[in-house]
């Protein structure tokens, strides 16, 4: 019985051919270092696709859920100076895209605790939180230094891990050009935040 990890050695050593999805769950299945390093070795800067994994991955646990969530929650106040610093990033971002309408709602907004129950509400309709996900996405993926097979199947890898893609885009931001710093959101997420952009605030929760 063959591992996802030999099934992806095999497919990046080019022996074998999988459709990208088949490796959602290599992460999940292989988060040994030794594992994580062996994932990684097929790629340039694979001691920083290392580093970066090992700090998400030392960042959560999957002991009750199916994807990876932060170990840590933090106080409102604390959360509400870490959605700050994403929410800053995501307007100079905004900038860079040359997306005016975008850069004036992040200029514009207050960040906001709100629990749960409101937070479910707002990511069901539809609001700049996803128009900037769009653009973001298209961004990354328009600049991506490899358009191999298997550079995809890392990405939607990394996606399976924690059912989010800009962790994704953290781990793997060695492999894109796209001006865009991911720590800030990084740090928002170990500390077990949410996040939704509205046309009148960015809204926070844990």
């Amino acid at each position: 019985m063959t591992s996802l990890l030999s099934d992806w050695c095999a497919f990046c050593e080019g022996r074998a051919v999988f459709d990208k999805s088949h490796f959602l769950g290599l992460l999940k299945a292989h988060s040994g270092f030794e594992e994580i390093q062996c994932i990684f070795s097929y790629f340039p800067f694979s001691e920083e696709l290392v580093d970066r994994a090992e700090r998400v991955l030392a960042s959560g646990d999957m002991e009750k859920s199916l994807y990876l969530l932060p170990r840590l929650k933090v106080g409102d106040g604390e959360l509400i100076q870490l959605g700050w610093e994403w929410l800053k990033e995501q307007g100079r971002v905004c900038a860079v895209l040359g997306d005016s309408e975008l850069l004036r709602i992040c200029e514009d907004a207050r960040v906001l605790f709100v629990d749960n129950h409101d937070m479910g509400h707002w990511l069901q309709q539809d609001i700049p939180h996803y128009w900037l996900f769009d653009e973001i996405g298209d961004a990354i993926r328009g600049s991506i230094i490899s358009d191999a097979d298997q550079t995809y199947a890392l990405f939607e890898a990394l996606y399976g891990l924690s059912a989010d893609y800009y962790l994704a885009w953290y781990v793997g931001r060695p492999l894109f050009r796209f001006d865009i710093n991911l720590e800030s959101y990084f740090r928002f997420w170990r500390s077990g935040g949410r996040c939704a952009l509205t046309e009148s605030g960015f809204l926070v929760a844990n």
